[in-house]
């Protein structure tokens, strides 16, 4: 099902997702519901030894995405918040693992990943919510590490253009089995930043759409 006044800023690292977050959740009166870098302790050691730490921060990623998701959605349900824009969905979480368990050097091993995907069914598809909206924010890996290199998060510095094209390559199939599972997607070039006055247009503009929702396929196993 879909939670209504539930909007996810989907995008590859860098792309400006935190950033959109914050300005449309205050544009709207949502509240925005962003990624805790700082707390990640698995993030710096992920970026120097992705093959010791990948399955684990995956798995620390998902059990904290979980608790914020369940959080929100019980709070919009009850009428506590008007929504929220969330930046990067608990659904977005398949993409990483994905691409390191398709990664040549198997970063996450097959094994790992059919855990990991047990796992994620065992949590997220019993609640099995969607956002009503999701905004896939499109730009090229060239951009992207650009972006990364200008802010200057020390982790994020040895990203390098390959990891980023990979990740991109991931994105364009998640949001493929995203629509064909019914979700509206408002997809947004963003090479450019551009007005959030416009933003706001388009999803209100989306909002008045039909959904056909069918359902969500599991990602197949190794």
């Amino acid at each position: 099902m879909f939670a209504e006044g539930y909007i996810g800023i989907s995008g590859t690292i860098g792309v400006g997702k935190s950033t959109l977050t914050q300005e449309l959740a205050q544009a709207l009166n949502f509240e925005p519901i962003l990624e805790e870098v700082d707390g990640n302790p698995y993030l710096e050691k992920f970026y120097t030894n992705m093959k010791d730490y990948g399955t684990m921060m995956q798995i620390w990623l998902l059990n904290h995405r979980f608790r914020q998701h369940r959080e929100f959605v019980t709070r919009i349900s009850l009428g506590k918040i008007k929504g929220v824009i969330q930046d990067r969905t608990i659904w977005e979480d398949t993409i990483f693992a994905r691409m390191l368990n398709n990664h040549p050097s198997k970063i996450i091993s097959d094994l790992n990943y059919n855990t990991y995907l047990d796992l994620f069914d065992n949590m997220v598809l019993r609640e099995l919510v969607f956002p009503q909206l999701l905004i896939y924010l499109d730009c090229k890996p060239e951009t992207a590490i650009k972006r990364i290199k200008n802010r200057g998060r020390e982790i994020e510095q040895s990203i390098d253009i390959e990891y980023l094209m990979a990740l991109k390559e991931n994105y364009d199939q998640f949001i493929i089995e995203m629509e064909n599972a019914g979700v509206r997607i408002l997809r947004i070039s963003w090479e450019e930043f551009k007005p959030i006055s416009d933003i706001v247009k388009q999803i209100h503009q989306f909002s008045l759409k039909p959904s056909n929702f069918t359902k969500w396929v599991r990602p197949m196993r190794k």
